[in-house]
């Protein structure tokens, strides 16, 4: 055997195995589920009737939300500072929870408590600090939050309870309103606090559907309307999961504006700095809340149309019906670098100008599919290769090396 035949053919094997290394992180990038050995948080207290008790697990991997969206690409220009963000839930644990390091002010004594742990959870997805060794922060890292309890102790909560703790985030000037709530019935109240809210700079963001969604809590049917998400001037989130799937069958009657992952999604809870898990619409309203902290940072005199047509506008186009989805994946880097507004200018029917950040090509199924067609490709010129070269060498006598004659 010629010693440049030998050595092409020792080099298929190594060529292929490169080949496919080099893949390799975009085929195995697809997020897998939430660590199942962290405990859950949810919308209603443990079984047991006692608080959720604190977590001691924080695992190593960059949780795969965090991933997706990537806010990290807007912390060059901001990381939220000077904004503040209400999370209308079940209270936020200001003293156990370090990830705020002292930027959680709770409306009232009661909220700065969380037997149920959602709002520290979803607090956590807005404004954690960045953790050491886990990949995990909040979108926007270095705003402020306010607390307000909106819940009772079952973690439910009225239309005339929530319409109460609006007000309250209004009152401490709020920019960003969170309420991870969806009721069934309005009332006037809520009406009105909606109104109210916008009439002072603030923009809310509301799930456009309870936990569970289509399909598994409702069955075949849609999901029923969803307040306040369903109020004019309230921006409705739906959820994704991993790769940006939706997690609905069927479309909510609460059409959804902007999407953000809601499925196997890791954040902080009450008691200490471990790691829980959670899923729903809920938990969307804290990415979309984050991405609006980032946006009013850099872009102070937004209003709060302005701002929710921002979100929407520069959101992430995903190949997915508009009724699950509505204008796709919030962007937080995308929301941060367009320019703002020129109000001289007048409305353009095309929206602000996109200085756009694509997602991560880690999680981009058009990226992966092309990883996997080049590979393939290489892999079948080298098979080809081999399969036109070895013939050709044994009919000229080669035989591999050590065999008889």
């Amino acid at each position: 055997m010629t010693r440049p035949l030998r050595g092409a053919v020792r080099t298929l094997p190594v060529l292929l195995a490169a080949v496919l290394a080099s893949a390799g992180p975009l085929l195995a990038a697809s997020p897998a589920a939430a660590d199942t050995g962290l405990p859950r948080i949810s919308t209603a207290p443990p079984q047991d009737g006692g608080c959720v008790k604190p977590s001691r697990r924080l695992p190593v991997d960059a949780p795969w939300p965090q991933q997706y969206i990537a806010p990290a690409r807007a912390w060059d220009t901001t990381r939220g500072a000077g904004v503040t963000v209400a999370v209308v839930d079940t209270g936020v644990d200001a003293v156990h929870s370090p990830s705020f390091s002292g930027r959680v002010i709770p409306a009232t004594a009661a909220a700065g408590t969380d037997c149920i742990g959602h709002g520290t959870f979803v607090a956590g997805l807005i404004a954690a600090a960045p953790r050491p060794g886990t990949g995990f922060a909040g979108v926007a890292p270095e705003a402020g939050i306010v607390a307000v309890r909106a819940t009772a102790s079952d973690g439910t909560a009225t239309a005339n309870s929530v319409a109460a703790k609006i007000d309250a985030a209004v009152a401490r000037r709020a920019r960003v309103i969170a309420v991870p709530i969806a009721l069934a019935r309005s009332s006037p109240a809520l009406v009105a606090a909606v109104r109210e809210a916008g009439r002072n700079s603030a923009v809310m963001i509301a799930p456009a559907y309870a936990s569970g969604g289509t399909g598994t809590r409702f069955g075949d049917a849609p999901a029923p309307a969803a307040y306040p998400a369903a109020l004019p001037g309230v921006l409705a989130v739906a959820a994704l999961g991993p790769g940006g799937v939706p997690d609905q069958k069927l479309a909510p009657r609460t059409a959804p504006d902007p999407a953000a992952p809601g499925n196997a999604v890791m954040s902080v809870g009450p008691g200490g700095t471990g790691s829980f898990t959670g899923d729903g619409a809920e938990p969307v309203t804290a990415f979309v809340a984050g991405a609006a902290a980032l946006a009013v940072a850099a872009h102070p005199d937004l209003t709060p149309s302005q701002l929710s047509d921002r979100l929407t506008s520069m959101a992430y186009h995903i190949p997915a019906d508009k009724a699950l989805v509505g204008a796709g994946t919030v962007d937080p880097a995308a929301a941060v670098t367009a320019p703002a507004p020129d109000p001289s200018a007048g409305p353009s029917p095309q929206g602000p100008a996109a200085l756009r950040m694509p997602p991560p090509e880690a999680h981009s199924s058009g990226t992966t599919a092309i990883a996997i067609t080049s590979a393939a490709g290489v892999a079948v010129l080298i098979t080809g290769f081999a399969a036109f070269t070895l013939p050709r060498a044994r009919r000229r006598g080669w035989r591999p090396e050590g065999s008889a004659p």
